[in-house]
């Protein structure tokens, strides 16, 4: 009802027939009439764009979960380390990896002596481990392996990826994908064992 100047209510006015649709926020104070693609602003702020939220984006890409399958176990034999010293990069150290086995469903072979895992000591008391070295399959492939991870729990926790170089041929599927490995003390003095996984 709207009342005129002299204060007696004028007739009703009914509402338009016209399809235009009219929104109205009551909180930013702006008015969008679609059909005839006006837009009235209250307050100076134009009508919010409609944008997928980013939880919406996400749940729109499918991201596999990470699975992995045994390849090997591997006893490694190793030396006593060789100290280094204070680095700029911290506390340094060797240890020579002089033998050992390993075995799996697609892997069989040795461990090569000549390599070494190389040692940092970081001020937040984790050890960076990096080996070098190579194996030896039973058809006597020789296959480099970089082993890097790290030591951390006073060496409670032990993790490290790995890369493999193997020459053409029936180890190369090596080349094709990332593995992990988890390491804890030998069966004997001077081990550790090396479980290695494939990531699918």
């Amino acid at each position: 009802m709207i009342q005129s100047a002299g204060g007696r209510p004028d007739s009703p006015v009914a509402a338009p027939r016209d399809p235009a649709i009219i929104k109205i926020s009551l909180r930013t104070g702006w008015i969008v009439l679609t059909t005839l693609g006006l837009s009235l602003s209250g307050s100076g702020t134009e009508a919010p764009a409609q944008t997928s939220t980013a939880t919406e984006k996400q749940s729109a890409v499918s991201v596999p979960p990470l699975l992995t399958e045994f390849v090997y176990e591997a006893v490694v034999a190793i030396d006593a380390p060789i100290d280094v010293g204070a680095t700029p990069l911290g506390r340094r150290r060797y240890i020579p990896i002089t033998g050992g086995t390993l075995q799996g469903p697609r892997l069989r072979g040795v461990v090569l002596p000549g390599g070494a895992d190389w040692q940092t000591d970081r001020s937040d008391g984790v050890t960076e481990a990096d080996a070098l070295y190579s194996i030896r399959t039973d058809d006597g492939t020789v296959i480099i392996v970089r082993n890097q991870g790290v030591i951390a729990a006073g060496g409670a926790y032990m993790r490290t990826a790995l890369r493999f170089t193997a020459p053409n041929g029936p180890h190369e599927w090596l080349n094709q994908s990332q593995f992990v490995s988890s390491i804890a003390g030998g069966p004997r003095p001077g081990t550790v064992i090396i479980r290695v996984f494939r990531v699918l």
